[in-house]
């Protein structure tokens, strides 16, 4: 059966519509995080589903796509982000300013696996894809290893060790604790990398449910423990 171009048309309204109406009735939140912070939020969101019967649906997202998201329209109710990014996007009029919580730290730690390649350590290059340059901290830590391999991202270097090849790698605290194939050996001081710091916030394009409810809660104490239980620690 074909369709006329106003047939088209009147198709098209009805669809855009139908997708306003239910944007506005779901209760569903959409939350775009760094993907390190993916094991903490999701955590989160379980526990505040429980709580009050609204899932959360979180989507991890490299830290350069979050803002020319939100910039395209695509929907994000809240990110849960770094914090100059959450400064930049506060600049560009994305998110309100004043509204974020947090901060809270993800620890970088050398970690291990049971199994892997003895002698061989796994790092992220310096990337867009990455928000740390593993050869340069191992440069600071004067870390002696038979060789380091470079690689992506700290996911793809979690996915490294627990395949077997390397024995040790650089990662967040969340990605450790959120593997029970990996074990963290000691954290990287501050010297050898500045602190990740993570604040979290509404932004422009929230029109559903009560995307404030879930940034409070990530705030108040309950929260708070599910985050630091999966790696996020709050800072003072």
């Amino acid at each position: 059966m074909s369709l006329s171009r106003r047939g088209l048309l009147a198709a098209g309204f009805a669809a855009a519509v139908a997708g306003r109406a239910a944007a506005g009735t779901t209760t569903d939140l959409a939350v775009s995080c760094d993907a390190a912070a993916e094991p903490a939020v999701i955590a989160a969101g379980l526990a505040f589903r429980q709580k009050t019967g609204v899932r959360v649906r979180v989507f991890p997202t490299e830290q350069g796509l979050l803002l020319p998201q939100i910039e395209r329209q695509i929907q994000n109710d809240i990110i849960v982000t770094q914090l100059s990014t959450i400064d930049q996007a506060e600049r560009e009029g994305l998110v309100e300013p004043g509204k974020r919580v947090g901060p809270w730290r993800n620890r970088l730690v050398i970690a291990a696996a049971a199994t892997g390649q003895a002698g061989v350590f796994a790092v992220p290059d310096a990337s867009p894809a990455s928000d740390i340059d593993g050869f340069a901290i191992l440069r600071k830590l004067g870390t002696t290893t038979g060789k380091v391999i470079g690689v992506l991202d700290t996911g793809a270097v979690a996915w490294t060790l627990v395949n077997g090849g390397a024995r040790q790698g650089l990662l967040h605290q969340t990605e450790v604790l959120a593997d029970d194939r990996l074990r963290a050996l000691i954290a990287v001081p501050d010297e050898a990398w500045p602190p990740i710091l993570y604040g979290a916030t509404v932004t422009k394009l929230a029109r559903r449910g009560d995307p404030a409810a879930f940034v409070a809660f990530l705030a108040d104490p309950e929260g708070q423990a599910v985050l630091l239980a999966a790696g996020l620690e709050a800072v003072a």
